[in-house]
C-alpha cells in the first residue's frame, strides 16, 4: 500500500465533502476551500458510481482495504484512482485517500465494473447513503411480476428462470447507481431517479416478457412507487426499514415469517454492529401505517 496520496477527502456515508487536502485542484479542478458540502460521488465517472457506491461500503466495513474509482478531472477526462479508507477522529466520517499509482496492483477495474443485484444488507446500506445525499431526486420503486412469484402450470422451469435471469439485469440496469434488490422471487425493489417515468421500466419488463412469448395477463406486471420525501429526514435504521416495509405490504405477497414479529427485524442486524457508525443513533422507533 502507498503511503503518498495526491488528495484526501474527509467524507461521511453520503460522501459529503467536509474537509480537503492535496492536490484538488490539479485533479478534479476545484480548490480544496471550495469542496466543503459538496458530494465526492458527483466527481465519480457516472458509470462508475455504482460500482463505488458498493465498494465505499466494504472499505467503511473493513472488507476492503483499497479500491480502484474513475474520477472526472479537470484536464484529462475520466481517470482511474486507487482509494483507500481511514477512520477520521469524528464519529461517522472518514478520510478518502486517493492516489493517481500505486505500487501493489489491484485486479483492473473494468473486471470488477459489472454491478447485478445487491443482497437486503446491503441494498439498505446504499439506500441509506442514497437517500442522505438524494433526498428529492429519488424515489423508490417496487415492482412485482406475477409470473416470477410461483411455478406455472405448462411453463417450463427454464424459461421462468430465463425471464428472472432478464427481468434482473434490466431492473439493475434502469436504477440509479444500480441500486436495486429482489426481497424474493418475483420483486424488486428499484432506487428510481424521478426524471425517469416509472413506465420506462415497465415497458422494459413488458417487451422482454413479449419476446419469450409470456402475454402480459400472465406477467401479471405492477409497481408501487413512493417519494424518499416521507422519510421526513430521518435516515435511522428503524425508519427506512419501516419505510421499505409500508411500500412491501400488500393483500397480494406472501408474508415474511419477519413480519410477524411486534418489531420488524432489520435487514442489516449483522451488519448494523459492523456499520454502527454509518447509520443514524436518532430516533429508533418503529414507523406506523401512514
Amino acid at each position: 500500500m502507498t503511503e503518498t496520496w495526491d488528495i484526501s477527502l474527509l467524507i461521511d456515508s453520503a460522501t459529503k465533502i467536509h474537509d480537503a487536502r492535496g492536490m484538488t485542484a490539479r485533479h478534479i479542478g476545484v480548490e480544496i476551500g471550495k469542496l466543503p458540502d459538496r458530494a465526492f460521488i458527483d466527481f465519480v465517472d457516472p458509470d462508475n458510481r455504482g460500482p463505488f457506491r458498493r465498494r465505499l461500503i466494504k472499505m467503511i466495513a473493513g472488507q476492503l482495504e483499497v479500491a480502484r474509482v474513475r474520477v472526472m478531472t479537470a484536464s484529462e477526462g475520466s481517470q482511474e484512482f486507487f482509494a483507500a479508507l481511514k477512520k477520521s477522529a469524528m464519529d461517522e466520517q472518514w478520510w478518502l485517500m486517493l492516489a493517481a499509482k500505486l505500487r501493489d496492483e489491484t485486479p483492473p477495474l473494468a473486471a470488477l465494473e459489472k454491478t447485478g443485484l445487491a443482497d437486503g444488507d446491503e441494498f439498505m446500506l446504499l439506500l441509506e447513503s442514497a437517500a442522505r445525499q438524494l433526498n428529492g431526486a429519488v424515489d423508490l420503486m417496487q415492482v412485482r411480476a406475477a409470473f416470477l412469484q410461483a411455478a406455472r402450470v405448462g411453463v417450463p422451469e427454464d424459461v421462468r428462470q430465463k425471464l428472472e435471469a432478464e427481468f434482473n439485469e434490466i431492473v439493475v440496469a434502469s436504477a440509479y447507481d444500480n441500486i436495486a434488490t429482489s426481497p424474493q422471487p418475483g420483486e424488486y425493489l428499484v432506487l428510481k431517479d424521478r426524471a425517469k417515468r416509472a413506465e420506462e421500466l415497465l415497458e422494459q419488463l413488458s417487451a422482454a416478457a413479449e419476446r419469450m412469448a409470456i402475454p402480459a395477463d400472465q406477467l401479471g406486471l405492477q409497481s408501487t412507487t413512493v417519494a424518499m420525501e416521507e422519510l421526513n429526514g430521518d435516515f435511522s435504521q428503524a425508519n427506512i426499514n419501516g419505510f421499505i416495509i409500508d411500500l412491501r405490504s400488500n393483500p397480494d405477497r406472501p408474508v415474511k415469517e419477519w413480519e410477524l414479529d411486534s418489531e420488524p427485524r432489520s435487514w442489516i442486524k449483522p451488519v448494523i454492529k459492523a456499520l454502527a457508525g454509518i447509520l443514524s443513533s436518532g430516533d429508533r422507533r418503529t414507523r406506523t401505517s401512514r
